[in-house]
């Protein structure tokens, strides 16, 4: 793993507010670290094996390989901490946001979401899940949800879970991006153009959103949330509370990770445009735009807010 910028992380570690925003390449297998307050670049760091899926803490930055089926852990400078190999089809990844373990999906068989230790990455459990799972996200009290694309399904499993079996919700057509937001799952139905919005206590879909083309990932900022929208280089934009949708931002071509930064600034990652576009979640106009590494996917929570040096 080669670490590429003159800059190391010394620079970026007296100041609080220099959130950063890790992105995957998958075609150039590498990562870009950019500091999200005007999308500077920090550092590159070649990843092998076709990065695509992403979570990251403040300690740690996870990645997943699809190409060559690896785990990858390093801190935010970029230096590995450890790895693990799946025998099966891992993709997507979210650190479990009450015991700080990493949870990833997994297309093996009928599929799986498997529970790993951090630093060490010890599996620690699998779950059961449905046909092709892909996106997962975790809240702060440990409730995940995993978009189950085959399935039409969104899957929810309740704090603590090792090896419980999900209670399922039916969604839209082709789900695969998950947020978990204020109590909710928004699950982002790929061929049906909508969201779904699920409340976690009731396991009930309380709403649909309408979206643009093949929406991908969602986030939220100032009670707004945004939802990236792959075939229509655009961003959908709905109110939180009364999940209306009140606007759209146009974007580079295919939008696809998207998440917020801790002053509320959204990032996109547009992946066939080779670009990280910065946008003011108010005014809704682009702040920057930074040239990347071919293929940047970023899906997942991808900004880790006060980073640790």
């Amino acid at each position: 793993m080669l670490l590429r910028a003159a800059l190391f992380w010394g620079a970026l570690a007296g100041s609080a507010q220099a959130d950063l925003a890790v992105i995957t390449s998958q075609a150039a297998g590498r990562l870009t670290f950019l500091q999200t307050a005007d999308g500077s670049l920090l550092r590159e760091v070649d990843l092998p094996g076709q990065p695509a899926a992403i979570a990251v803490s403040a300690a740690h930055v996870a990645v997943i390989a699809v190409g060559s089926r690896t785990l990858h852990l390093l801190d935010p400078a970029g230096r590995e901490v450890a790895r693990h190999v799946f025998s099966g089809a891992p993709f997507a990844l979210a650190f479990d946001g009450q015991s700080g373990d990493l949870l990833v999906t997994d297309a093996i068989g009928a599929g799986a979401v498997h529970r790993l230790s951090v630093p060490d990455l010890k599996p620690l459990g699998q779950m059961s899940a449905a046909a092709n799972p892909t996106g997962i996200d975790s809240d702060a009290v440990g409730w995940f949800v995993v978009a189950a694309r085959d399935a039409d399904l969104a899957l929810i499993y309740p704090p603590g879970c090792r090896s419980c079996s999900p209670r399922s919700v039916s969604v839209g057509h082709h789900p695969f991006g998950v947020t978990l937001h204020e109590g909710r799952a928004y699950v982002s139905n790929v061929l049906s153009d909508d969201l779904s919005v699920i409340d976690l206590q009731s396991g009930t879909e309380i709403a649909r959103i309408p979206t643009g083309a093949r929406p991908y990932a969602t986030t939220f900022s100032g009670g707004r949330g945004f939802v990236s929208n792959q075939y229509d280089a655009s961003l959908t934009v709905f109110d939180a509370a009364g999940l209306k949708v009140i606007g759209e931002i146009e974007t580079a071509d295919y939008p696809e990770g998207l998440s917020t930064d801790s002053e509320g600034r959204v990032v996109v990652a547009a992946w066939f445009s080779d670009l990280v576009q910065i946008f003011d979640p108010n005014t809704l106009q682009m702040i920057s735009e930074s040239p990347v590494a071919e293929g940047p996917r970023a899906f997942g929570r991808f900004i880790t807010l006060n980073p640790a040096p």
